[in-house]
């Protein structure tokens, strides 16, 4: 049957529209009935580390007990970019690595207009947009593709999605650039496919691994055009490098806590996983991890099977997989880490075209979406 550009648009429009829904949603039910009204609950706020000087202790969504998670820092950073306050420094555990992911915080800053009560409400804004801009690109990505009109509504079912919605941090903003600049390749616009790729590597330095993925396939595709503009647009992200190391701010990139000797976090994971108690919380464990191991598989499967659409997907994922590898147990030790830190592995799969009997995405991320249920109602 022959589908006209008008009916992709209307199914366009609809995938944008049920995302929409879904998102403003969850969204909803996260500010009311988790967080009572509180915007701050989104950015999981610890009593250990010091608070931003620009947040009151008493109006604050504190979790008393725990050291906080990243939200915070970027939250923190957010109400003062540029680092006027000095007691903001000592509210960042870690500032000199904190720091490197500037631009979701920047972005929040100048979209608030500076204004420290607007700021957080940007912040989740901001993230609960980028899952609907993920929508309607995936829609673009795939409009010469005999694909499943509701192909972008897998996103919706990815658990790392509404993690990061509900903790507030940059991944699904540096995720839009991913998507952005793969279709930006794909459709051979080189300058934005580089422009997206740079404010991605801005937003989290992790989509280093995107670069250098969308580096060698433009190489093995001769596309030396598009290595010209992704070497400019490496500048951006290494003069911010620069800079920061002329502001000689404390702490370390925690490469040494992230990464260690291949396979052993892994190793230690499945450990973990079979010795641990059977229980709800261990088996979601297992759950989450094996579903983020046949990611990785599902889309290694779909690069033999269509070699010529899934290069760059495939590239990436082994890329990731490198990543994964080496991971320790300070990525791989809980569900909330690994599956915000690999969360592109999913988008990977997702823009990864399936032309086969087997349904094999269709399958993956419908499991994927009982883990995102289950996540939503039992543990967010």
């Amino acid at each position: 049957m022959f589908i006209t550009d008008q009916d992709k648009n209307f199914n366009n429009l609809i995938n944008i529209l049920i995302s929409t829904l879904i998102v403003f949603s969850v969204t909803l039910y996260f500010y009311f009935f988790k967080f009572d009204g509180n915007i701050t609950g989104f950015f999981r706020i610890g009593s250990i580390l010091p608070l931003s000087p620009f947040l009151n202790a008493e109006t604050t969504f504190i979790y008393q007990g725990e050291i906080g998670y990243d939200g915070q820092q970027f939250l923190s950073l957010a109400l003062d970019p540029f680092l006027q306050n000095s007691e903001t420094i000592n509210s960042l555990d870690h500032p000199i690595y904190r720091y490197r992911r500037i631009f979701y915080p920047f972005v929040s800053y100048l979209l608030a207009l500076g204004n420290k009560t607007l700021i957080p409400y940007i912040m989740v804004a901001i993230n609960a947009f980028s899952i609907i801009i993920i929508v309607a690109i995936t829609d673009l990505y795939f409009k010469s593709d005999n694909v499943s009109k509701f192909q972008s509504l897998f996103t919706l079912c990815i658990p790392g999605v509404w993690m990061v919605l509900s903790l507030g941090t940059a991944d699904l903003f540096s995720s839009v650039f991913l998507i952005a600049s793969f279709y930006c390749y794909r459709y051979e616009k080189y300058k934005l496919t580089a422009l997206f790729i740079s404010l991605g590597c801005l937003t989290r330095e992790t989509l280093l691994i995107v670069w250098f993925a969308l580096f060698l396939t433009s190489l093995i595709q001769k596309r030396f055009k598009q290595i010209q503009y992704l070497l400019y647009g490496l500048i951006p992200p290494i003069l911010w490098t620069v800079y920061i190391s002329f502001l000689d701010l404390p702490g370390k990139v925690r490469v040494k806590d992230n990464f260690g000797f291949p396979f052993l976090g892994i190793i230690n994971k499945l450990i973990s996983i079979v010795t641990g108690e059977l229980n709800g919380s261990n088996l979601f464990e297992a759950y989450m991890f094996f579903i983020l191991l046949f990611s990785f598989v599902a889309i290694f499967i779909l690069y033999i099977k269509h070699r010529q659409p899934n290069l760059l997907m495939q590239t990436g994922n082994t890329f990731y997989s490198v990543m994964f590898a080496f991971s320790s147990m300070t990525i791989l030790g809980y569900y909330l880490d690994y599956s915000r830190v690999f969360m592109d592995v999913y988008f990977l799969l997702l823009l990864s075209v399936n032309l086969t009997k087997i349904p094999y995405k269709t399958i993956l991320f419908s499991v994927s979406g009982i883990g995102s249920l289950a996540f939503l109602i039992l543990h967010s």
